[in-house]
C-alpha cells in the first residue's frame, strides 16, 4: 500500500517563498533587489492588502488611475442619494431604513459632540436615545459638498469616498437636537456606496482624488 503523499498550504507557501527568493536573486549583480522585484513580490503576495498603491500595475500615476477609472458625476449622484436617505431617516426616526444608508461593518464611528461612539450597537444604542430626548428636523434636500473619491486598491481594496455635509448634534445642556457640519467617509462594497464613518478618523481631502 503507497501512501499518497498531499502538499498542503504550508508546503506551498515554501515552496513559494523559495521561488520569489530566487526570482529576486538570480541573475542580479546587485544584492540589493530592485523596486520592480520587490513590487512583484509585493502584488504577488498581497494582491488586495488595502495599504499597497497598485498604481504601477498599470504604470500610471494614482491621479491618472483616479480620472481613468471614475465617473466622478455617476459616483457623486449615488452618494448624495444615500446622503440624503441618511437623513431623510433621521428625522423620520427610522432605524430600519437608516441601516440601509451605513456600513455598519467593523471601523464605523459616529463623532458626537462630547466624542467618538465606536462599534454599530453603541451607535445604534446612542442615535435611540437622542430620538427619545430631542426631536430632529432640518431641510432633507440638504446638498453635500467637497466631494473625493478614490478608487479600489489604492488605500483599500473598494472605492472610498469623503464629503462634506451635516448631520444632528444632540445637546445635553439644552436637551436638543441641532445641525452642523460634518464630514462623511464613504465606502462602496458589493457596488453599493454607504457611510461608514461620521466624523471620524478616516476622512481624506487629498486633492488627486478630488471630484469636480
Amino acid at each position: 500500500m503507497h501512501l499518497k503523499r498531499n502538499f498542503g498550504t504550508p508546503t506551498t507557501a515554501i515552496l513559494a517563498i523559495a521561488l520569489l527568493i530566487c526570482f529576486l536573486s538570480c541573475g542580479d549583480i546587485d544584492p540589493e533587489p530592485t523596486d520592480e522585484q520587490l513590487r512583484f513580490a509585493e502584488f504577488f503576495f498581497f494582491p488586495t492588502a488595502p495599504y499597497i498603491d497598485k498604481s504601477y500595475v498599470e504604470k500610471i500615476s494614482e491621479e491618472e488611475l483616479a480620472s481613468k477609472q471614475i465617473d466622478f458625476e455617476v459616483e457623486k449622484q449615488a452618494i448624495q442619494e444615500v446622503y440624503s436617505n441618511f437623513h431623510k431617516a433621521f428625522m423620520e426616526e427610522d432605524m430600519k431604513a437608516l441601516t440601509k444608508t451605513l456600513d455598519i461593518r467593523q471601523g464605523i464611528e459616529y463623532g458626537t459632540t462630547t466624542g467618538i461612539v465606536y462599534g454599530w450597537n453603541d451607535i445604534k444604542i446612542y442615535i435611540e436615545a437622542n430620538w427619545e430626548k430631542s426631536d430632529c428636523r432640518d431641510d432633507p434636500n440638504w446638498v453635500a459638498t467637497d466631494f473625493y473619491i478614490r478608487p479600489k486598491n489604492i488605500q483599500s481594496p473598494w472605492m472610498e469616498a469623503s464629503v462634506t455635509g451635516i448631520t444632528f448634534y444632540y445637546d445635553p445642556g439644552s436637551h436638543t437636537c441641532y445641525v452642523g457640519l460634518a464630514q462623511f467617509y464613504f465606502t462602496k462594497r458589493s457596488g453599493k456606496w454607504r457611510i461608514h464613518q461620521i466624523n471620524g478618523t478616516k476622512y481624506f481631502s487629498d486633492d488627486k482624488y478630488f471630484a469636480p
